[in-house]
């Protein structure tokens, strides 16, 4: 039991150690200050990450208080793909979170023998010469979605309607035979938010996704807050008869069910039906520029609408960010969070729309993301470098546990 517990707190130094050095280089003795431990203890454990390539060490003569240390970023590579949109993005980063290769495809539709393309890409991106001499090490994926966290299968997806429910952990995990992270786009968002952009000094926050569809991520005590089983901020679903509490509501939009969102997609729904109406808008000149109809509008559109001041644009996206902000108001204050995120195409709107929202949550700080679109590729890099850290670290707990205390095989 004693070398258990030993091996339990030297694991958990090792991954304090990892976060820490992640951050920014740091020395043996900083290292000691942050975590309260004897310089001896730590140099032992730094040691022993070194030996296992995680971390680097700088050769410098003035003893090991003025060496710098840091993550290694040659440590490998995580190969990131983002389904969260109709065009996939793909990138190589090495362990300093550094991007390599950049790819992107459009045409992938998710129908049968789409997968075996999109393994066909990955293979590609793997022989670029900037990836040349290192080990792929992980392959993180960002989707819409629910995923059982067990089985890595979809519960709900309908992008993936046709693939039937399939585990992209398994499938790729047989393919390269590495470690698979499969996880939410939404709280890939959130991790890409606390670790490189908007909360890295924030350690409960709210983020909300509005773009062609709404969701959300909760980070609770620096941790992305998943639920029981694992499908915590699913609003998208929530039926928010919006626009019934103002004076200048369009009725209720029951008729269709995805109207009774605060997605974008519905908000361009009702500017829609307005036109066809005959309502006036900037958006019928565009529609005769283009020779087309409102049908053809797109969320482009309406942001650009809006930035442009459009009484009907404007209109229909306050009264939306009225749901929002109330809706972001409230789970705030549940949850008594420091600090609101905005990402997705809304952030499109800029800061007018941004004060809109500000007036409704009140005293917590609402702001838009500082990676935007970036956001969902970062914490799917991210996630694949913590994931190969753990593995590594729980790989080494059952080397340790099998030595006694002397160094002896048990």
């Amino acid at each position: 039991m004693q070398v258990r517990n030993q091996s339990y707190l030297r694991r958990k130094n090792k991954k304090s150690i990892i976060e820490l050095l992640r951050k920014r280089a740091q020395s043996y003795s900083d290292l000691a200050r942050e975590l309260k431990l004897s310089n001896t203890a730590i140099a032992n454990i730094v040691d022993d990450l070194i030996e296992q390539g995680v971390v680097y060490r700088e050769n410098d003569a003035k003893g090991r208080g003025g060496i710098r240390l840091s993550i290694n970023a040659d440590f490998g590579y995580v190969i990131a793909v983002d389904f969260s949109r109709w065009e996939i993005s793909f990138c190589a980063a090495d362990f300093g979170s550094n991007i390599l290769v950049r790819r992107k495809s459009e045409g992938i539709s998710f129908h049968k023998g789409d997968i075996a393309r999109i393994i066909g890409i990955v293979r590609e991106i793997m022989a670029e010469d900037a990836l040349k001499g290192r080990t792929l090490r992980c392959i993180s994926i960002a989707t819409p979605g629910k995923i059982d966290r067990e089985s890595g299968k979809f519960i709900l997806n309908p992008r993936f309607r046709e693939l039937g429910s399939i585990s992209l952990q398994t499938i790729f995990e047989e393919e390269f035979g590495c470690t698979v992270v499969v996880k939410n786009d939404i709280n890939l968002a959130l991790l890409g938010e606390k670790m490189y952009g908007a909360l890295q000094d924030v350690e409960n926050a709210l983020m909300l996704h509005v773009d062609v569809g709404v969701g959300a991520a909760l980070l609770i005590g620096g941790k992305v807050y998943e639920g029981a089983h694992g499908f915590a901020g699913e609003i998208g679903y929530f039926k928010l008869n919006m626009l019934l509490s103002d004076e200048d509501n369009y009725g209720n939009l029951s008729y269709a069910n995805y109207f009774d969102s605060t997605s974008l997609f519905s908000s361009l729904g009702i500017v829609k039906r307005e036109i066809s109406l005959g309502m006036e808008s900037i958006l019928c000149d565009r529609i005769a520029e283009r020779g087309g109809t409102w049908d053809d509008l797109t969320v482009s559109d309406l942001i650009d609408a809006y930035r442009e001041k459009d009484p009907l644009a404007v209109r229909v996206i306050h009264s939306a960010a009225r749901v929002i902000g109330t809706l972001a108001a409230s789970l705030s204050e549940l949850l008594d969070v420091e600090k609101i995120v905005l990402t997705g195409s809304v952030v499109g709107f800029g800061e007018e729309y941004l004060r809109n929202m500000a007036r409704l949550t009140g005293d917590c700080p609402i702001v838009f993301s500082e990676l935007e679109a970036k956001g969902i590729i970062m914490g799917a890099i991210n996630a694949g470098i913590v994931a190969v850290f753990d593995d590594t670290l729980q790989q080494k707990r059952y080397d340790n546990e099998n030595i006694d205390n002397n160094g002896n095989n048990i």
